[in-house]
C-alpha cells in the first residue's frame, strides 16, 4: 500500500474529528451525546457500579496503573541492556521457564513501555487536566476508572504473548494486529468521554485539550490501519504506524500535558498562543522524526524527497514548543518539580529530534547508515521526553486528584535526580557503545584486525556503565510510586474536602494587557477573583483564589441584618444594677451592643 494513500487517510480522519468536535457532531450532536452518556453509564449494567463516580477518581486509578507499569518497563529495559553486556546473566531463570530470545525481550519492552507505562500515565494526566479545564470532572469517572483495569489486563496479555512465537518483525508492532485493534476498542470510550466532557463544559477548547483529543483520534486510526498487516509484512505501513505511534499519540499527549502543566504550575499564561497553534497543526500534519528504528528498505526517489521534507518540517513545531514553553517558564523553573521534570523533557526533545531526523531519513529508502544509534534514540525519546513529562504530570496533577500533597519532598528530589542522571548518563555512554561497536564491526575494519591478528572486544565496560546509569530511571519510578502511594493516604491535605479542580491554587500576576482565553489557558476558573492594581494599562492584573475559609464571610455579613431585626424585641429589665456581669454580657449580646468594658459600661450601653 502506498504511503501517500495511508497518510492522506490519516489527515482526512483527523480533520473530520476536528470538524465534528467544533460543530458539536452537527445535527446528531444531541442524539450522540445522549447515547454516549448512556453507554458510558447505565449501558454497562452492574459493571458501572464497581467504581465510585467521583471527581478525580479516573485520573487517580490510571496514575496508579501507569506508575506500576513504569517500574516494570524500566526494569525490563535495564535487564535488556545488562544482558547486552553479559548475555548469560539471566540463564539461571531458565529453570523456571524464563529464557526469552532477543526479539522476544524487545517485543515485551515495546508493549509494556509504549502501551503500558507511558500511555497510561499520559492518559491519566489527560483525564486530570481535562477535568480541571472542563467543569471539575470528566463526564463519566467510574467507567473511565474501570477501563484502566481492562487496559492493564490487555497489556499483561501482551507481555505474555511477547514471549511466544506469535511475534513478528514489524518494529514496535510485533504482536498480531488483532491485539492493537483491541486496544483501540478500549480507547474509543475514553475518546468519547473526552468529547462529552468538553461538550458539557461550555468553555472554549484550549490548545492542550486539542492535543489530547486529536491524539486519541490518531490512536484509533492506528488500530484500524494495523488490520492491513494481516495481509503480510508491509514495511511502508509499519514505518507509518511507528511514526503515528510516536508523533500522533505519545508526542501529542506529552505536548498537551506540557502546555498545561507549566502555565498552571507557575500561574502564567502561555507566552505565545500562535506558537502553540503552530505546534498543534505541525505535530499532526508532518512525519515525526521520533521512532527512528523503523525503516523502509526500498522507496522511489520522489517519495524519499517528500518524506524527507515532511520529516524536516516536523522540527519547526518541535522548536516552537521548546521556545514557547521555556519562555513561559521564564526563569521560574525552580518553583515546581512538576515544571522541572517537564522542562527537562522538552529541552531533551531538540537533540533527540535532530538525531532521529537524520536516522529516519537514512532509514527511509536509503542505506540506513545510522541504524546502530536508532534504538538508543528511541529509548531516549521514550524515557527522556515522554517519561520525564509523565513524571512531571505526576508531581503536579496527582496531588490535585487525590486532594493530598505527595508524601515526601526529599523523595521527590531523589526521583528527579535519579531520573535526570540516569537519562543523561545512559544517553552519553550508550552512544559511545553504539559508535565503537559499529566501527569495529565494519567489514573492512574487521578484515584489517583479523589480518593483523588483533582481537577487538568492543566497548563492553561502557555498555555496563550505560545499563547501570539507566537503572536510575527504574529507581526513580520506585521512588515516585512510594511518594504517590504514601501521599494519597498520609500527605498534607490540600483542602478540607475532595479535590476542587475549579479552584486555582496559585496566584497569577500578568503585566500589561491579556485576554480571557489566555487566562483560561493558564488555569483560571469561574471562582477566580480578578483584582486590577493601578487602573491603567501599566498596572498589573493578579488572580487570587477563593479559599474555602473565605466562603462563610457572606454568612457573617448577613448575620447583622438578622440581628438588627431581633434587636427591638429584646426587653431591658429595670434592675440592671442587681444583675451579674455574666448576665449583662449575655443581655448585651442579645441586644447587639458591645460586650467589652466594666459592669457599669455594660449598664450604660443597655440603658441608652
Amino acid at each position: 500500500m502506498e504511503i501517500r494513500t495511508l497518510f492522506i487517510s490519516y489527515v482526512i480522519w483527523l480533520f473530520f474529528v476536528r470538524y465534528l468536535t467544533i460543530t458539536g457532531l452537527g445535527p446528531f450532536g444531541s442524539f450522540a451525546r445522549d447515547i454516549s452518556t448512556f453507554m458510558l453509564g447505565k449501558g454497562l449494567g452492574p459493571a458501572a457500579d464497581l467504581m465510585e463516580d467521583r471527581a478525580g477518581g479516573a485520573a487517580k486509578t490510571w496514575f496508579a496503573h501507569g506508575i506500576f507499569w513504569f517500574i516494570i518497563a524500566a526494569t525490563l529495559s535495564f535487564l535488556s541492556m545488562w544482558t547486552a553486556y553479559e548475555p548469560n546473566a539471566l540463564h539461571s531463570l531458565g529453570a523456571i521457564g524464563y529464557s526469552p530470545s532477543a526479539a522476544q525481550a524487545t517485543a515485551a519492552i515495546h508493549v509494556v513501555t509504549a502501551f503500558g507505562a507511558l500511555s497510561m500515565m499520559l492518559m491519566a494526566a489527560g483525564f486530570a487536566m481535562q477535568g480541571r479545564l472542563a467543569g471539575g470532572r470528566m463526564a463519566n469517572e467510574a467507567t473511565t476508572a474501570l477501563i484502566a483495569f481492562a487496559w492493564s489486563a490487555v497489556v499483561a496479555v501482551g507481555l505474555i504473548l511477547s514471549h511466544t512465537d506469535l511475534i513478528g518483525t514489524s518494529s514496535w508492532f510485533e504482536l498480531p494486529p488483532v491485539y492493537y485493534i483491541l486496544l483501540t476498542f478500549l480507547a474509543l470510550p475514553l475518546f468519547v468521554n473526552h468529547l462529552l466532557t468538553m461538550a458539557n463544559s461550555g468553555s472554549p477548547v484550549m490548545i492542550s485539550q486539542w492535543f489530547i483529543v486529536m491524539g486519541y483520534a490518531a490512536f484509533i486510526w492506528l488500530g484500524a490501519v494495523s488490520m492491513f498487516l494481516l495481509s503480510g509484512e508491509n514495511h511502508t505501513l509499519s514505518w507509518l504506524l511507528v511514526k503515528v505511534l510516536f508523533g500522533g499519540w505519545l508526542l501529542s499527549q506529552a505536548l498537551g500535558i506540557a502546555h498545561h502543566v507549566i502555565p498552571s504550575a507557575l500561574g502564567v499564561p502561555l507566552w505565545s498562543r500562535s506558537l502553540a497553534t503552530l505546534t498543534l497543526f505541525g505535530t499532526f500534519l508532518t512525519f515525526s522524526p521520533l521512532g527512528a528504528v523503523a525503516s523502509v528498505p526500498t522507496m522511489g526517489y520522489f517519495m524519499q524527497a517528500m518524506v524527507a521534507i515532511l520529516l524536516s518540517l516536523s522540527l519547526v513545531p518541535l522548536i516552537a514548543t521548546v521556545v514557547n514553553l521555556t519562555k513561559t517558564a521564564s526563569g521560574r523553573v525552580m518553583e515546581s518539580y512538576g515544571v522541572k521534570f517537564t522542562i527537562l523533557g522538552i529541552i531533551l526533545l531538540i537533540p533527540i529530534s535532530f538525531g532521529s531526523l537524520f536516522a529516519s531519513v537514512s532509514a527511509f529508502g536509503g542505506g540506513n547508515e545510522l541504524a546502530h544509534i536508532a534504538p538508543t534514540l528511541d529509548t531516549l525519546a521514550l524515557w527522556g521526553v515522554f517519561g520525564m513529562i509523565a513524571l512531571g504530570s505526576v508531581h503536579l496533577l496527582f496531588p490535585q486528584v487525590t486532594g493530598r500533597e505527595l508524601f515526601s519532598c526529599a523523595r521527590t528530589k531523589m526521583t528527579f535526580w535519579f531520573a535526570t542522571v540516569g537519562i543523561v548518563g545512559f544517553g552519553t555512554s550508550q552512544f559511545i557503545v553504539d559508535y565503537v561497536n559499529n566501527s569495529i564491526g565494519a567489514a573492512d575494519v574487521s578484515l584489517a584486525l583479523e589480518e593483523a591478528g588483533v582481537s577487538a572486544v568492543g566497548a563492553g565496560d561502557v555498555q555496563a556503565f550505560a545499563a547501570i546509569m539507566f537503572y536510575g530511571v527504574a529507581l526513580a519510578g520506585v521512588f515516585a510510586a512510594q511518594n504517590m502511594l504514601q501521599g494519597s493516604f498520609r500527605g498534607a491535605v490540600l483542602s478540607d474536602g475532595a479535590p476542587a479542580p475549579n479552584v486555582i491554587t496559585a496566584q497569577m500576576a500578568i503585566s500589561g494587557t491579556t485576554s480571557i482565553r489566555n487566562l483560561l489557558s493558564a488555569g483560571a476558573g469561574v471562582d477566580t477573583v480578578l483584582t486590577v492594581d493601578g487602573g491603567s494599562s501599566e498596572g498589573r492584573i493578579s488572580l487570587a483564589d477563593i479559599s474555602p475559609a473565605e466562603e462563610p464571610s457572606e454568612e457573617a455579613d448577613a448575620e447583622p441584618e438578622e440581628e438588627e431585626v431581633e434587636h427591638p424585641v429584646v426587653e431591658i429589665p429595670d434592675n440592671l444594677s442587681k444583675m451579674l456581669k455574666a448576665e449583662l454580657v449575655e443581655l448585651a449580646k442579645a441586644a447587639g451592643v458591645s460586650t467589652t468594658g466594666t459592669k457599669s459600661d455594660l449598664i450604660d450601653r443597655l440603658s441608652a
